[in-house]
């Protein structure tokens, strides 16, 4: 299987816990409930492709490559550093907030999945850059 695949499939899964917390704490309150979403959604982005990239069973793809944490770590800063200057450079995001509240959270649904698949993606190409993360 492409690793690059596996990759994104495993992103699928880590999402349901990393996604449906912040979602949730913000459809079922109202106004400082965004703050505390954007707050739980960092710190478990962060925490559970940490949590899981630690165990040993942890590989991808059919030549078992592993991903170095602390280039994960280095990930998730960098992706959440452009991503965030993207929208404070100028970035019209207007439309997402003329779409219905339902659309609005498909779209917030789908930046959060592609922002940790995109960690993932940046560490794992981060290890076979500097030569590790073959099991």
């Amino acid at each position: 299987m492409n690793t690059l695949l596996d990759i994104c499939k495993r992103s699928i899964f880590m999402n349901i816990f990393i996604v449906m917390i912040p979602l949730i704490s913000y459809m079922i309150h109202n106004g400082s409930s965004a703050t505390v979403a954007l707050v739980w959604y960092f710190l478990l982005s962060l925490v559970i492709p940490w949590a899981y990239l630690s165990f040993k069973t942890s590989v991808f793809g059919t030549q078992s490559y592993r991903i170095n944490r602390w280039l994960f770590v280095l990930a998730w800063g960098l992706v959440h550093v452009v991503t965030y200057q993207f929208i404070f450079l100028g970035l019209d995001l207007s439309g997402i907030w003329e779409l219905p509240t339902f659309g609005r959270d498909v779209v917030f649904l789908v930046g959060m999945y592609s922002q940790v698949t995109l960690m993932l993606i940046v560490a794992f190409l981060g290890t076979r850059l500097i030569g590790g993360g073959h099991e």
